[in-house]
């Protein structure tokens, strides 16, 4: 997969992100390739990034369909960013088994309920499995300025959103336990300055190298 680091500086003054240049996608098996035009940090207002771990086209529909809003509603502070990315998450994931599991069977969400009662137990158990279950394998970090400090934020499977501020590290990607060890192990504290975090992240990233999908390419952004 991939590696995404995200670390609060100075008591959540700033941030810095990092990730390596592997992609991800599925079309209609996976592939894995390194490319330097396929951001993994991406801007979505002048103060707020997304970072993305796993399938490259789930994560930019999800993204691009939160930018929208964003632009439309003029939304620029990250916990309602994040929120916005995460009901996106969750109305993709069940997209995928609507198309995957209802639309062959000639339902949608409204007729599949109604029918309940005459579908065959096997099939009505082996859909709420599919919803229950279906896991589109991707991971974000949102990362940006609220209202008097910067947050992050990770979203995952099944379209939680979590606050990373407590802890003022996050990682997503196959390279996430070995970033998040090597934190550990650095004694980390998010009262660290600017250039003592970065020099933290840089290594976590270093170290996420042994885990497989990882990319030796790197981009960095510190706000």
């Amino acid at each position: 997969m991939t590696i995404c680091i995200a670390a609060l500086y100075d008591n959540g003054k700033g941030f810095v992100l990092t990730s390596d240049l592997m992609t991800t996608a599925h079309f209609p098996i996976g592939y894995e390739f390194e490319r330097e035009d396929v951001d993994k940090i991406i801007k979505m207002t002048e103060s707020v990034y997304v970072l993305t771990a796993g399938d490259v086209l789930f994560a930019n529909a999800v993204i691009e369909k939160a930018r929208q809003v964003v632009i439309e509603k003029g939304i620029n502070v990250v916990d309602g960013i994040a929120e916005l990315i995460r009901a996106n998450y969750q109305d993709k994931r069940r997209e995928r088994v609507v198309r995957g599991e209802l639309e062959p069977r000639g339902l949608n969400i409204a007729t599949y309920y109604q029918s309940h009662q005459s579908l065959h137990p096997t099939i009505v158990q082996m859909i709420d499995r599919a919803f229950v279950s279906y896991n589109p394998q991707v991971d974000l970090i949102i990362a940006g300025k609220g209202d008097t400090s910067c947050h992050l934020f990770t979203v995952v499977n099944p379209g939680q959103c979590l606050c990373q501020d407590a802890i003022g590290y996050t990682a997503v990607g196959s390279g996430a336990p070995h970033a998040i060890y090597s934190l550990i192990d650095s004694g980390y504290q998010k009262s660290f300055n600017k250039d003592k975090v970065i020099e933290l992240v840089k290594a976590a990233k270093e170290r996420a190298h042994v885990a497989p999908g990882v990319g030796s390419k790197t981009k960095s952004v510190s706000i």
